[in-house]
C-alpha cells in the first residue's frame, strides 16, 4: 500500500540525474562462459533529485517548519523509504507513479537542500 506525499512539503524537485536500476542477473559457468538474464520484463528507473525546503527562522505550519514536516513524514509515514509513495511521474510530469524515497543527505541551515533518490516501486 502506497502513501501520499506530505501536504506540508513541496514537490519542486530539481537537478534530476536519472538512470535504470540494474535489471540483469549474470551466471558464470566453470568454462568461463557468461549468460545474462533479465530479472523483470520492465526495467525500473532511478532518479537522484534535490528538494529545497524551508527550515530555521521561516514561517511554521502546525508548529513545524517545512523541513521538520518532511523529516516526520519520512521517518513516521514513509518508514525511512520502505513504504512506496505516490508522486507525479518525474519524467512526463503527468499522471501518478509510485516511488520509494531514500534520503541521501541534506545541507544548509535556514533553508535545506535535501538530496533524494526516487526509485520506481
Amino acid at each position: 500500500m502506497a502513501i501520499n506525499w506530505s501536504e506540508h512539503v513541496n514537490t519542486n524537485f530539481y537537478g534530476a540525474d536519472s538512470s535504470y536500476k540494474d535489471n540483469t542477473e549474470k551466471v558464470e559457468f566453470k568454462s568461463g562462459r557468461e549468460i545474462e538474464y533479465l530479472k523483470n520484463s520492465r526495467p525500473k528507473k532511478k532518479h537522484s533529485v534535490n528538494l529545497w525546503l524551508k527550515d530555521k527562522g521561516t514561517v511554521k505550519t502546525d508548529g513545524k517548519t517545512e523541513f521538520e514536516h518532511f523529516l516526520y513524514w519520512y521517518e513516521m509515514e514513509a518508514k525511512s523509504g520502505t513504504v512506496p509513495c505516490n508522486l507525479t511521474d518525474i519524467i512526463t510530469g503527468t499522471g501518478t507513479k509510485q516511488y520509494r524515497v531514500k534520503v541521501t543527505g541534506w545541507t544548509g541551515q535556514r533553508h535545506k537542500e535535501v538530496s533524494l533518490e526516487l526509485t520506481e516501486a
